[in-house]
C-alpha cells in the first residue's frame, strides 16, 4: 500500500493568453472526470483533482496564475508521468498559456515543466494516511455486496447469534474470489516511507528537548510579543460583497462533497511572518503524526487539505475537500476545533482578533465567516473519484472490512454488527 501526496503545479499566465486559458478551463468544468484536456477520472491513483485560475493580484501575483492540484497515492514522480502519458496535448492546452511553457513540447519537456513548477505544501492533511484509492473503492463495493447478501438471507440470519452471523458473512466473502481479499487487512505504506516518518516523529521532539535552554526564553519573548500584537495591531473586519457571496454559494452543494480554495496575505510585519512559519511547522508535524486516522481533533468531514505559499509575496493558499455545505463545515470547525483555526489562520489578514492565539478568533463566528468568504476564490474545476461517499462512510467501510479478520470481543462484535 502507498501513502498519499498532495501535488500542486502552478504557472504564471501570459496576459495575452488569459482568455484562451479561461475557455480551456470552462471546457474542463463541464466534465472534470472525462474532459478532453485533463480527464481526472482516467488518472490512476487520483482521489481528487482541481484547476484554479488566480486573477492578477490574487496571492500577490502581477499576472494571473493557473494551479492544478492532485491528491493522490504516491509516488509523485509516477503521478507526473501518468499525467504526461494520459494528457500530453491537454497539458499543452492548460499550461501552454504560461510564460515559460516549452514552445515545441515533447514528453520530456512536459515532464520537466511539471517537475520544475511543483509547489511544496507547508501542511498536507490526508483523512486517513495509507488508505489508497483502490481501498476506498473496493471497500465501498464490499459494503454493497454484503448489503445484497444480507437482504437475500435476512430470514435465515435473523435466527442466528451475532458471532454466527459474522461467521456466515466471512464464509460468503471467502467463497467469492472477487471479495476474498477483504479477509486480510490492508497492507501498510512502504517500509522506507514508514521509517522516514518514524525518524521525523522522533527527531523533532528530540531537537526541541535539546534546545530547551534557548527555546524556553525565546518562547517567553515570543508569547509576550504575541499578546502585545494581539492587543495593539488593527484587526479590521471586512464584509464581502453580496454578489461575491451569491456567486460562491451558487457553485456549491451539488455533491456529497465540496471543494474550497482561499488565498490570503499574512498580516504586515516580521512578527506575523515568523509566527506563520512556526504554525506551519506545527501543522506539518501534527498532520503527519497526530491527525492521521480519520479525525482532525474530532472533526471527521475533511478528506484532504493543504496549506502552501504562492506568488512573490508568499500569500497562503488553502485548499480542502469536505462533506456537506460550507456553512456546516465552518460550524463544525468553530464548534469543535476553533483553536486549530486560530492557530493556522490567525496570522492572516482579516482574521478576527485572537487571545493567546488559541482563544477568541473563530469564536467570533460572524467575523470568521466573513474572513472565510472574503478570501475564498472560485474553484473552477474539481474532481472527486468517489463523489457519493462521505468521509464517515469511507471510515465505516474500512471498519466493516477490518471486522472480517482477527478476533472480536462481545463489545467489538456488537459494534461491528451495527455497521451492517
Amino acid at each position: 500500500m502507498s501513502h498519499q501526496v498532495g501535488l500542486t503545479v502552478s504557472g504564471q499566465v501570459a496576459p495575452e493568453r488569459l482568455e484562451e486559458l479561461l475557455r480551456v478551463v470552462d471546457t474542463m468544468a463541464e466534465d472534470p472526470g472525462d474532459n478532453a484536456v485533463i480527464p481526472f477520472g482516467q488518472l490512476p491513483y487520483t482521489h481528487f483533482g482541481r484547476v484554479v485560475v488566480l486573477a492578477a493580484g490574487s496571492g500577490g501575483t502581477v499576472t494571473a496564475a493557473v494551479l492544478m492540484t492532485l491528491d493522490c497515492d504516491a509516488k509523485p514522480g509516477d503521478r507526473l508521468r501518468d499525467l504526461v502519458d494520459l494528457a500530453a496535448k491537454g497539458l499543452d492546452e492548460l499550461f501552454g498559456a504560461c510564460v515559460d511553457y516549452p514552445d515545441n513540447p515533447t514528453d520530456r519537456s512536459r515532464l520537466g515543466f511539471l517537475r520544475s513548477h511543483l509547489e511544496k505544501s507547508q501542511v498536507f492533511y490526508a483523512h486517513s494516511v495509507g488508505r489508497t484509492l483502490a481501498q476506498v473503492r473496493d471497500e465501498a463495493r464490499l459494503r454493497e455486496e454484503l448489503g445484497e447478501f444480507l437482504d437475500a438471507q435476512v430470514s435465515e440470519l435473523s435466527a442466528l447469534s451475532g458471532s454466527q452471523v459474522r461467521d456466515r458473512i466471512r464464509e460468503y466473502v471467502g467463497g467469492d474470489p472477487t471479495l476474498s481479499w477483504a479477509l486480510q487487512p490492508p497492507k501498510p505504506p512502504g517500509l522506507t516511507w514508514r521509517l522516514r516518518e518514524t525518524a521525523h516523529k522522533i527527531a523533532v521532539p528530540a531537537l526541541l528537548l535539546v534546545t530547551l535552554p534557548v527555546g524556553i526564553p525565546a518562547l517567553a519573548v515570543w508569547a509576550i510579543a504575541l499578546r502585545w500584537h494581539e492587543r495593539t495591531d488593527p484587526f479590521p473586519e471586512v464584509e464581502p460583497p453580496a454578489d461575491q457571496l451569491r456567486a460562491l454559494g451558487d457553485s456549491e452543494d451539488f455533491l456529497t462533497q465540496n471543494a474550497f480554495t482561499s488565498v490570503a496575505p499574512i498580516r504586515p510585519g516580521r512578527f506575523w511572518q515568523l509566527t506563520s512559519r512556526m504554525t506551519e511547522l506545527i501543522g506539518n508535524y501534527t498532520a503527519r503524526h497526530v491527525f492521521t486516522t480519520g479525525s482532525l481533533s474530532g472533526l471527521t468531514t475533511v478528506h484532504f487539505a493543504r496549506f502552501m505559499r504562492v506568488g512573490p509575496e508568499r500569500h497562503v493558499l488553502f485548499t480542502s475537500y469536505y462533506d456537506g455545505s460550507l456553512e456546516s463545515y465552518n460550524n463544525d470547525f468553530v464548534d469543535q476545533v476553533a483553536w486549530v483555526l486560530n492557530t493556522v489562520f490567525g496570522q492572516q489578514a482579516g482574521y478576527p482578533r485572537t487571545r493567546w492565539m488559541v482563544k477568541d478568533g473563530a469564536h467570533n463566528e460572524r467575523w470568521f465567516k466573513n474572513f472565510i468568504r472574503g478570501h475564498q476564490v472560485p474553484t473552477q474545476v474539481w474532481y472527486s473519484a468517489y463523489p457519493e461517499l462521505a468521509a464517515v462512510t469511507i471510515d465505516q467501510n474500512a471498519r466493516l472490512r477490518a471486522g472480517l479478520s482477527g478476533e472480536l470481543d462481545e463489545k467489538g462484535l456488537q459494534a461491528w454488527l451495527r455497521l451492517l
